[in-house]
C-alpha cells in the first residue's frame, strides 16, 4: 500500500521551515499529490503546538470511527538547519509518539519517525478487583427517606 493510499485525502500536516530558508517549489507539489494540506511554521515550538492542536482536532472528528484516521503529521524542511532539531525530535517522540515525522530532502519525503505506537507499549488494563465477600443489606424505606430528606419518613408506622 502506498503512503498516499494510507492517508486521508484531505489530511492536514504541519511543515516546519527553518528561519531564513525558502520553501522549495517541489514540496507543495509532493504534498498535493499525497492529498496533504500544509500549515507552514518557522518556529519549532509553534510547530509542535500546531501538531498537538491538529492531533486533538482529528481525534475529536474521528471519535466515533472504529479505526482512527491516519494523518501525515510533521514535515521538517532540512532538519540539520533547524537550531532545536534534536530537542524537538526528542520531545515529540516522548510526548506525542503517535505522530509521524518526515524530512524533506529536496526531492522526496523521508520518514524520520513512524508515528505508530508499538503493541508492547500498550499497557494491559489492570484486572478488576475481586468481588466483596459479603452482600450489603438493602436499605429500608425509613433509611432512604433519612438519606434523601434528612429526616425519617413520618407516614410509615
Amino acid at each position: 500500500m502506498t503512503e498516499k493510499a494510507k492517508h486521508n485525502s484531505t489530511a492536514p500536516c504541519v511543515v516546519l521551515v527553518p528561519p531564513g530558508h525558502s520553501l522549495d517549489d517541489r514540496l507543495p507539489e509532493v504534498l498535493v499529490e499525497r492529498g496533504w494540506s500544509p500549515r507552514v511554521e518557522q518556529d519549532a515550538r509553534l510547530a509542535m503546538a500546531e501538531i498537538c492542536l491538529l492531533r486533538r482536532e482529528l481525534r475529536v472528528q474521528c471519535a466515533w470511527n472504529e479505526s482512527p484516521m491516519e494523518w501525515p503529521g510533521l514535515i521538517v524542511v532540512d532538519p540539520r538547519a533547524l537550531a532545536h532539531w534534536e530537542p524537538l525530535l526528542s520531545a515529540m517522540e516522548t510526548h506525542v509518539p503517535d505522530i509521524s515525522i518526515w524530512g524533506w530532502d529536496g526531492i522526496d519525503l523521508v520518514r524520520i519517525h513512524d508515528g505508530r505506537i508499538e503493541a508492547e507499549e500498550h499497557v494491559a488494563p489492570a484486572p478488576s478487583p475481586a468481588s466483596l465477600p459479603f452482600r450489603p443489606e438493602p436499605l429500608s424505606h425509613d433509611e432512604v427517606s433519612m438519606l434523601l430528606h434528612g429526616r425519617g419518613d413520618t407516614e410509615t408506622p
